[in-house]
């Protein structure tokens, strides 16, 4: 099943990366001989027996040989720097991600199994207005978020779940009517109103909305235009008292890797306790730097859950242990 999901998160970025090569010079060979690009598609019979046989890599090289030819033919044509440019990503893709299923996952692909939440370019908004880069949200630090009433209230972050300055995701950026953007890890959950929430790579832009901070203070709904796949370095998970965040105005939970946003909530329970403990006794520190990697606690229930729960895919979306 895991294959099939990042063949079809390939597909997708693919998809939004790749444009129809127009030209009007002379020396573009498409442009000359159209004919020409479909020298990339000679069919390699003993790759197309080992891919039906459940060979993945031997697939995807096949695909790195096809986008090698299409970067080219396409030399001279306009628009070749941002072809080729994509092609390599999809080339550096494909040798990180494209495993059989008894083979490891580098931990440098994008749809390596993790927990994932908000891009680090992404916004939060501070209780006093000011607004403040998901990078460098603290332990400690008072935001912005919603209430089950929905009504925006300041709440406090208790803990950084996962940091990666570098590692690359592939997100889901959503644009509303409204000019908002929000980009979002698939399996994150994000809150579409009457108290629900889902994964993003399940929202319908024709059936569901998001919901925005507006100028009076309350949440208000709005359309989304787009939903664009896009690959992004650097992510972080921050959990708040109430289990939800205003990113850059847009309403969302704090967690991802589940189906049910009460559940997360209820199973984050102990670092909320944790920090309420530590707030007594004066042992939060606003100015200690995130660090990369994954929080011990959600690693641990995790890993709990796949050990013990006979059916842990009603629980949580991750794959298995991590």
């Amino acid at each position: 099943m895991m294959s099939s999901r990042r063949v079809l998160y390939l597909t997708l970025f693919f998809l939004s990366r790749f444009d129809l090569i127009k030209s009007s010079t002379a020396n573009c060979p498409v442009e000359a001989d159209p004919a020409t690009i479909l020298s990339c598609v000679a069919i390699d019979a003993v790759g197309l027996v080992q891919a039906t046989k459940g060979n993945i890599r031997v697939f995807c090289t096949m695909a790195e040989r096809f986008m090698e030819c299409v970067k080219t033919k396409t030399r001279g044509c306009v628009g070749e720097e941002f072809v080729r440019g994509s092609l390599s990503e999809l080339i550096e893709l494909s040798q990180k991600c494209c495993v059989n299923k008894d083979e490891k996952m580098s931990e440098e692909c994008p749809f390596f199994s993790r927990p994932q939440c908000f891009s680090l370019n992404d916004t939060a908004k501070k209780s006093n207005g000011d607004e403040i880069s998901i990078e460098n949200l603290k332990i400690g630090e008072k935001v912005l978020a919603i209430d089950h009433n929905d009504q925006i209230i300041s709440t406090e972050v208790v803990a950084i779940l996962h940091y990666e300055k570098n590692l690359p995701a592939l997100f889901y950026t959503f644009t509303t009517d409204s000019g908002h953007q929000l980009s979002l890890t698939p399996e994150h959950l994000v809150y579409i109103g009457n108290q629900k929430y889902i994964q993003a790579r399940h929202i319908d832009s024709n059936e569901h909305q998001l919901f925005i901070a507006g100028k009076n203070g309350q949440l208000t709904s709005s359309r989304i235009l787009s939903i664009d796949v896009q690959i992004k370095h650097g992510y972080a998970t921050p959990i708040t008292q109430h289990g939800t965040l205003l990113v850059n105005n847009v309403s969302s939970s704090c967690y991802a890797s589940i189906y049910h946003h009460s559940i997360g909530h209820l199973a984050m329970a102990p670092l909320r306790w944790a920090h309420q403990a530590k707030q007594i006794f004066g042992l939060i520190n606003t100015s200690e730097a995130n660090e990369n990697g994954i929080h011990w606690y959600p690693k641990a229930l995790n890993n709990l859950v796949h050990t013990f729960v006979p059916f842990p895919g009603l629980f949580t979306s991750t794959s298995g242990k991590i």
